[in-house]
């Protein structure tokens, strides 16, 4: 009831967007005489504003732009390798990319963003990457009927998908997706999967979140399971195909990733609304960029919520040692022939400094040669897959750390 609630409220707020949109663009029409006047620009960012507090955010299109190589333009395309009812394996991959390009699987987090909020992540490897991304899908369109989808099912999905893609595949686990993704590669190495990972790429993943510990750690401390659990999760209104499935609706995602910094989020739109009003088109468009981004939403399932906040953020069965997948506990001790990397923003107040790179220390068995820790000064965790740094200086060491180790690995029996 709540759920369908709040979809009542979303769905009557469209009127209003639609009436904001149309007085947006009349106060920007060349026929309006004020429009390139302060005044004009004042009401045109009063508008734009307010409409963009109200409206709803669908998901935003990848529409990749072609790739220059050597000087040369390649359109880059689009398939879909895989359809399951949770996800869909998506490819992309330049004109003219060379057959042995590297393999890279970009696994999205699922936690309320699609995972479009990473597309400046998987464009840097364009150019000579044969780039993969798992594409969740918004659990409220999802059938009841096609069951639960909880951390193992996401687990089983990175497995089935690299043994789809074949050996010498490079896995990359952007936040929240690093955990399931170690757990994939441990649970392939300790079965000899001749399809397990080439190598381990980790970005901003809360792997042991008690190594420095920050508000996250506070805030999972203080977790009252029956009263979230009673506030947080709600049943998929009649409308949608997901129809009585439990969720934890993107939205109140949303709000608790709001609430960890309040005051940014104010300042930035309010910078957005001088922008507007001052003309300075180019800052508010990188605002409307970003924004479009964050505020597309969607929902998760009940199960994998819960499973990942207990198992992850309030247990941490991984860095424990107790970390159980389909009937069998799986630790970073299997490990042996995956070179990893980890990657951490200096700023981030997410995840902090040591708490990715903490998997390193979960591999006694892997070589030291084969560990690599990457701490980018100047970046929070946003700017860590993202941004003028990404793009010149981390991008770049993750591509370089994937070249060290593209060679196929030896066959043992």
């Amino acid at each position: 009831m709540r759920y369908a609630l709040f979809d009542l409220q979303r769905e009557c707020l469209k009127p209003a967007t639609a009436v904001l949109s149309m007085a947006e663009r009349a106060a920007r029409s060349r026929a309006y005489p004020l429009a390139r006047t302060p005044v004009g620009r004042l009401q045109a960012a009063t508008f734009e504003s307010t409409r963009r507090l109200l409206q709803s955010y669908p998901k935003q299109p990848w529409a990749y732009d072609d790739v220059e190589v050597d000087g040369e333009r390649h359109t880059v395309r689009e398939t879909v390798v895989a359809r399951k009812p949770f996800a869909n394996l998506l490819r992309f991959r330049r004109d003219g990319l060379p057959d042995d390009a590297p393999k890279v699987l970009f696994v999205a987090a699922v936690s309320g963003h699609h995972a479009t909020l990473s597309r400046e992540t998987y464009e840097a490897f364009l150019p000579d990457h044969d780039v993969y991304v798992t594409d969740w899908l918004d659990a409220k369109h999802v059938p009841a009927s096609e069951g639960r989808f909880g951390l193992e099912e996401y687990t089983d999905y990175l497995i089935e998908f690299l043994e789809g893609l074949g050996p010498e595949t490079h896995l990359f686990a952007i936040c929240q997706a690093a955990v399931p993704a170690m757990v994939a590669t441990a649970a392939m190495c300790r079965d000899r999967n001749p399809c397990r990972p080439r190598s381990l790429l980790m970005m901003a993943g809360p792997i042991d979140i008690r190594v420095n510990p920050n508000d996250m750690l506070k805030k999972c401390e203080q977790v009252n399971m029956p009263l979230l659990k009673a506030s947080l999760i709600h049943r998929v209104p009649a409308r949608f195909a997901g129809a009585g499935r439990r969720v934890y609706p993107g939205a109140l995602q949303l709000t608790g990733f709001m609430s960890m910094n309040p005051k940014l989020h104010l300042t930035k739109h309010w910078e957005f609304f001088r922008n507007l009003a001052s003309g300075n088109e180019a800052a508010a468009a990188k605002h409307r960029e970003f924004y479009d981004e964050y505020f597309s939403l969607l929902d998760t399932t009940e199960e994998f919520y819960i499973e990942t906040l207990e198992r992850v953020f309030i247990d941490q069965h991984l860095p424990k040692g107790c970390m159980q997948y389909r009937g069998r506990t799986v630790t970073g001790e299997s490990i042996r022939d995956v070179p990893i990397m980890t990657m951490e923003g200096a700023l981030d107040d997410m995840v902090a400094i040591g708490q990715c790179s903490a998997a390193l220390d979960l591999c006694p068995n892997l070589p030291d040669a084969d560990k690599h820790a990457y701490v980018q000064q100047g970046v929070g965790h946003y700017g860590i897959f993202k941004g003028q740094l990404y793009r010149e200086e981390t991008a770049p060491e993750a591509k370089a750390f994937i070249e060290r180790h593209k060679t196929p690995r030896k066959k043992t029996n």
